[in-house]
């Protein structure tokens, strides 16, 4: 992954993940047991905000290749630590196809955060 010489992985990761809560938050929606959208069945093993967060890095960092992207989650030391728990690439496809329409209401929320006129990032 490309890294900026301002921001390192970690910042990049951390900002991220800051930046979707607080769009989370603008927009009222609230995660009950892992969920973020609401659906039957148990708690999740991955949280969908650290899906959201692993689909918004994937954006940013121009992987369109899933299995590339998931290859480079596998391997990258700094993600690993930040998401001990993550989902084979099929069910990584799955969870972001199920919050893809909750991406674009939070695409709204950053704007109104951020004040711009264009959303930062697009879901695929």
């Amino acid at each position: 992954m490309p890294t900026s010489a301002a921001l390192s992985q970690e910042d990049l990761v951390l900002a991220i993940y800051c930046a979707l809560d607080d769009a989370l938050r603008k927009a009222g929606i609230v995660s009950k047991r892992g969920k973020l959208i609401p659906r039957p069945g148990p708690a999740p093993d991955v949280d969908d905000r650290e899906i959201l967060c692993l689909a918004i890095l994937q954006e940013i960092a121009g992987f369109e290749s899933d299995h590339e992207y998931h290859l480079w989650l596998e391997r990258d030391p700094t993600i690993r630590a930040f998401f001990p728990r993550r989902l084979s690439r099929p069910n990584f496809a799955d969870r972001r196809a199920i919050l893809a329409p909750l991406m674009e209401l939070l695409c709204d929320a950053f704007c109104e955060i951020a004040g711009e006129n264009d959303a930062p990032f697009l879901s695929s």
